[in-house]
């Protein structure tokens, strides 16, 4: 069990296939309705509380997010409200307090905007049509001069990383580096990142010209110079 606090709000539990033989469960039965994943939940929280000296309860505090691994195990992302003692109030209360994510989502970098224009551009004149798509949601995110793009493959992920392969490098395709990304990256635009920026290129928009700040939710923001305005 590796077990990471990457904020005062955001914990990681990497479970490999011994430690889920150890707990007596597989990711396929992880269920908070069942009596034995609510038992499992309250070892692993013994376990961060011994390593992190967060006293977590489980009653409403927290969300957790489920993924199996690549490696065979499963991941589990503990989000907390506000620290270890912030309670959600009434009306934030989770409807589930533990949601599976089965959704495989790839990581690419590149290293600069012409190029990630370029594959937007490319990726746009390919797959005009949107029953062939390569891709379902795309998250775009900037840290310093690198751009990242968060994509949820709709065809076969060796598909999606053979076209993106050609404009960018994969970074890969765990959860923990999505996760990593959301959480210390800044996100640029809305939850379709590459019909964005196709739509502001066809729009005859600068990248060059864009203002250095007050961007909205659902625009895209690009800044060649790598300057954090």
């Amino acid at each position: 069990m590796r077990i990471e606090a990457i904020s005062r709000r955001k914990i990681i539990v990497e479970l490999g296939e011994e430690d889920l033989s150890a707990l007596d469960i597989t990711y396929d039965d992880l269920d908070y309705s069942s009596i034995e994943t609510r038992r499992v939940i309250w070892v692993i929280l013994d376990r961060v509380r011994e390593t992190t000296g967060c006293d977590i309860d489980p009653s409403g505090q927290l969300l957790i997010d489920a993924m199996p691994s690549p490696a065979g195990g499963c991941i589990l992302f503990f989000t907390l409200r506000g620290g270890c003692s912030e309670p959600f109030t009434a009306g934030e209360l989770p409807e589930r307090i533990l949601r599976k994510q089965d959704q495989l989502t790839i990581a690419f970098d590149f290293t600069g905007i012409d190029a990630l224009l370029d594959c937007a551009n490319a990726y746009a004149e390919s797959f005009k049509e949107d029953s062939v798509r390569l891709c379902g949601d795309s998250e775009l995110y900037r840290k310093k001069t690198k751009y990242r793009l968060l994509l949820i493959p709709a065809q076969e992920p060796t598909v999606v990383k053979t076209f993106f392969s050609e404009y960018g490098s994969c970074a890969g395709e765990e959860g923990l580096i999505a996760c990593r990304t959301r959480e210390f990256w800044t996100r640029i635009g809305g939850n379709h990142a590459l019909e964005e920026l196709v739509g502001r290129s066809a729009g005859g928009e600068s990248h060059h010209n864009l203002p250095p700040q007050g961007f909205k939710p659902g625009s895209i923001y690009v800044d060649p110079t790598g300057s954090e305005g």
